[in-house]
């Protein structure tokens, strides 16, 4: 019978813990001080019967078969070593960013792999719909487009409540490239994209990015242009291929939502759960498949990630909303 821990009392609540009851994890490992945190979200009453509740993190991690780590960067970086040591613990699912940089992140991507344990990291984008939809049409011999267009624009929850929080600042991990972009880099990186033409970012100081643009190439796909802006007063997520000839281009929408989850609602569950759930619950059942196509994924994620963060030009600005 699969046991799973869970460390960290936020997404780790609210999104993973309906995701793996839903997929049929029926002990669910929790520390005792999360118990405010639990019973302050109402919607999760019906997931009670699930819990176990321990004495702490440490004592948690010792009697699960599984964890989820959906814990800060910097946190995550300290709790997998300490995963890795505990040889009952045979699957992991890690959040993403892998760490704070994408150097830390390539150290522990090593480790993970040096343990032999099963893992997978919140790359979500693969499971949604139109993720689904893009990566089929960037197969080799599939398109026959010249440029991807990627425009995704929100207010990140730290400007509207004028947050000074991690998901904030580059270096512990956040901003638009780190935090958010890291999600769109990932798909375009399982989808081939390997080489940066071009990288810029937008914001008040090189530690705070807001803005980030760049265009992307790999073989035999069509150049991608992506910008990502997380302090715009419109919310929209559009998707579009061009089609260029020597007098006119012509541009055809693949995507036109408000947000990449605009789409995820399950109408078997309460409007209170979480969107995200039922991608969550992709990525749990991924763990008991082969891993090695997502590990090659998730080593060219970060690689790509690298050569982005190495190339990328700073340009000190306030992005207006």
């Amino acid at each position: 019978m699969t046991t799973f821990a869970i460390i960290g009392s936020g997404f780790g609540l609210y999104g993973y813990l309906p995701a793996l009851v839903q997929e049929g994890v029926q002990h669910i490992l929790l520390p005792e001080r999360y118990q405010n945190r639990f019973f302050e979200r109402l919607e999760l009453s019906p997931f009670e019967s699930n819990i176990q509740w321990e004495e702490s993190e440490e004592t948690t991690l010792d009697r699960a078969d599984g964890v989820v780590l959906a814990v800060r960067p910097f946190d995550q970086s300290m709790w997998i070593p300490r995963c890795l040591e505990r040889s009952n613990l045979r699957r992991m699912i890690l959040e993403k960013p892998l760490a704070h940089s994408p150097e830390v992140a390539t150290t522990m991507f090593e480790e993970l792999i040096a343990s032999d344990k099963v893992f997978r990291m919140g790359h979500v984008f693969r499971y949604t719909v139109w993720g689904r939809q893009l990566l089929d049409l960037l197969l080799p011999k599939q398109q026959d487009f010249d440029l991807l267009s990627i425009h995704w624009s929100f207010l990140a929850h730290h400007y509207l409540n004028n947050l000074d929080n991690w998901k904030r600042f580059n270096d512990a991990g956040g901003g638009a490239l780190r935090f958010y972009g890291i999600q769109m880099i990932a798909l375009l990186a399982e989808a081939g994209y390997r080489n940066v033409v071009s990288s810029r970012a937008f914001g008040p100081s090189s530690n705070e990015t807001e803005k980030w643009s760049a265009i992307l190439e790999g073989q035999d796909l069509p150049v991608c242009e992506v910008l990502l802006h997380t302090k715009s007063a419109v919310s929209e997520f559009q998707i579009e291929q061009v089609f260029k000839t020597k007098l006119s281009s012509q541009t055809i929408p693949i995507v036109n939502q408000s947000d990449p989850f605009d789409e995820e609602k399950d109408s078997h569950i309460s409007d209170k759960i979480d969107r995200r759930v039922s991608l969550l619950r992709g990525l749990y059942s991924s763990l008991y498949e082969e891993s090695a196509g997502y590990y090659e994924c998730y080593d060219a994620t970060i690689q790509l990630w690298r050569l982005i963060e190495a190339k990328t030009q700073f340009e000190e600005t306030t992005v207006g909303i």
